[in-house]
């Protein structure tokens, strides 16, 4: 569990931000630790992108060292509350060396609570080392703009305004029930307690964080919340905290079956079963406890409008052939919850 000590000073600077760079390292990360829970779209336009353009440092760097950490510099810290792809890959190109050698140490060494053997470092990564760290900046950078043009630029637009309306919610969150609880209701994996952040991980590891602030970060890619910056203050230009949580389900993406009719959270729910998933990824991704999202799934399936299948000791639901015109597809789901 990493904890993030805030106290009531730092809640009050606590403040939301929209980063386009991060939503496309969100995508690189998500693809290496975990693809299954990556849409299908978004698979096949990273696949592509990566493809075409040989971009095969920033595969190999953006999907995170054994440890699972990504250098965070190919992510910069939102310095306002919109940054443009521009400015952020202008932070990247020119961070500094002695922070790509810290971050580069932890992404191939591991954390000091991760006492894991680390394996060899990449070819293709030592071979771009040797040229020094600012070569090593400005190719990220670079290959980072083509991967952004290719797999984002043209859904950008519709992005954005999922991820601004998402911030809205949230504030409307705020107005009716304060801080705290929207916060809460970011990720099942984030907990508001005793003047600071719980931020559940896997694995045994402990870190404690004092921050004067955090930064909440929707991104439309990622199943479950992420946790970057937060350095000690002897760190290499250090950054303040920040998180990148996953934006909530637009209206406009429900199917052909109106919310006046269903309501809003089966609306949602159907939205989000146009692939096989369990009761439980559904209560991440869409912020509703398991026991309210498993009462509206029996009312649609016992409806006809939903496939239900077991796969292992988990039970998978999908869209029911004819419930958007497109057959379920319900065979033998990979991932599990």
């Amino acid at each position: 569990m990493i904890r993030i000590e805030l106290g009531r000073e730092g809640l009050g600077r606590t403040r939301f931000a929209l980063s386009p760079l991060n939503v496309a390292a969100d995508l690189l990360h998500a693809l290496r630790r975990n693809p299954q829970s990556v849409d299908r779209p978004w698979q096949a336009r990273a696949g592509e992108a990566l493809r075409t353009r040989r971009l095969c440092l920033l595969a190999v760097l953006g999907g995170g060292g054994p440890h699972g950490y990504a250098p965070d510099f190919m992510r910069p810290q939102p310095p306002a509350f919109h940054t443009s792809v521009d400015s952020a890959l202008h932070q990247v190109a020119t961070t500094s060396t002695e922070r790509i050698r810290y971050e580069l140490t932890l992404a191939l060494g591991g954390h000091s609570w991760d006492d894991t053997p680390a394996g060899r470092p990449p070819r293709l990564l030592l071979e771009a080392l040797q040229r020094g760290e600012k070569h090593l900046a400005q190719r990220i950078a670079d290959e980072m703009a083509q991967f952004w043009q290719l797999a984002f630029e043209p859904h950008w637009p519709r992005l954005q305004t999922r991820l601004e309306d998402d911030i809205a919610a949230r504030g409307t969150a705020i107005a009716r029930n304060g801080l705290t609880h929207a916060i809460n209701q970011l990720s099942p994996a984030i907990t508001w307690r005793d003047g600071g952040l719980d931020i559940h991980t896997y694995g045994p590891h402990q870190l404690n964080i004092d921050a004067d602030a955090v930064i909440l970060v929707p991104c439309p890619v990622l199943p479950w919340a992420l946790f970057c910056g937060g350095d000690p203050d002897d760190t290499p230009d250090p950054r303040a905290p920040w998180i990148c949580y996953p934006s909530l389900m637009p209206a406009s993406t429900s199917p052909s079956l109106s919310e006046e009719l269903i309501g809003n959270t089966r609306a949602r729910l159907l939205a989000e079963l146009a692939r096989p998933r369990t009761t439980g990824e559904l209560a991440q991704r869409l912020h509703l406890s398991r026991a309210t999202v498993s009462y509206h799934l029996q009312i649609l399936h016992r409806a006809g409008l939903l496939d239900r299948s077991h796969h292992s000791r988990h039970v998978f639901y999908a869209l029911a052939s004819g419930a958007d015109g497109q057959p379920a597809g319900v065979s033998s789901p990979k991932r599990s919850t």
